[in-house]
């Protein structure tokens, strides 16, 4: 199916990684006329198809964490991502415009409704989630468990609708940081799980404690890193803003490790 679209020479919404342009698809028949979203990364252009194949592989390794989540929870709004189309500028009506002629950037259906950020990628966690929306800190507590503390969904996001939760631009944390400049890996899921109060979706599932993590990670560099978080607050967080050492990582993933295994 060939998709093919047009979209507005002025952002709508930014964040701390991407611009996103509203768009209109023109085609397949069966989607013409239908919004689209259209998003660029902010700090370089990108030349080449594959500058988005990390992106599609979160999306799709999310998608495929929700669908068990959605099995093992049993809930009524399951969580459903966005399909990603990376896809490229062809025609270019405005001189010196964004995204430029040439420029490869992903597109997806437009998700109607209020947009709202449940949880970050650094153990921001809003206060609907804690109390309405409790899907969201489940599902990202029951993938690091599903997959034995080696990775975890986060920064969740979009919009809850009558037949569940549409979410869009995931990042994965993983324990090798494999998942590109957002892959807050460890440290991310630390933070997390310091913030994490469990649910009745989640309850039953093990989880680090903040006293695991006494001796593990020093009093300094867990000050420091609730002080990132402050000045973070909901927005997705950097590689470059970590602050674990190797040696501090690796005792947290230990932490976890024995954590993870753990037979319910």
């Amino acid at each position: 199916m060939a998709l093919s679209g047009t979209f507005e020479p002025t952002s709508f919404a930014e964040g701390r990684f991407r611009r996103a342009y509203m768009g209109t698809w023109t085609s397949p028949r069966s989607k013409s006329g239908q919004r689209c979203v259209v998003k660029e990364l902010k700090e370089s252009y990108t030349w080449k198809a594959s500058d988005w194949s990390t992106a599609k592989l979160v999306q799709d390794e999310a998608q495929s964490l929700a669908d068990g989540f959605n099995t093992f929870s049993g809930t009524n709004h399951p969580i459903k991502f966005a399909e990603v189309n990376v896809m490229q500028v062809v025609k270019d009506n405005i001189p010196l415009s964004t995204p430029t002629l040439g420029e490869y950037v992903v597109a997806e259906d437009y998700i109607p409704g209020e947009f709202k950020k449940w949880c970050s990628n650094y153990g921001y966690i809003s206060a609907e989630a804690q109390a309405s929306a409790i899907s969201m800190p489940a599902f990202m507590h029951w993938s690091w468990y599903h997959t034995g503390g080696q990775m975890m969904i986060a920064d969740l996001q979009g919009v809850k609708t009558s037949n569940g939760y549409l979410l869009t631009d995931p990042v994965i944390l993983s324990d090798e940081q494999e998942y590109g400049c957002t892959d807050m890996g460890v440290e991310g899921m630390a933070m997390f799980f310091i913030k994490h109060q469990c649910s009745s979706l989640c309850q039953s599932l093990p989880a680090p404690t903040l006293d695991d993590f006494t001796g593990v990670i020093p009093p300094l560099t867990l000050r420091m890193c609730k002080l990132a978080l402050q000045s973070i607050q909901n927005s997705t967080a950097y590689t470059r803003e970590l602050k674990f050492t190797r040696p501090i990582k690796n005792a947290v993933l230990r932490t976890f490790r024995n954590v993870a295994t753990k037979i319910i």
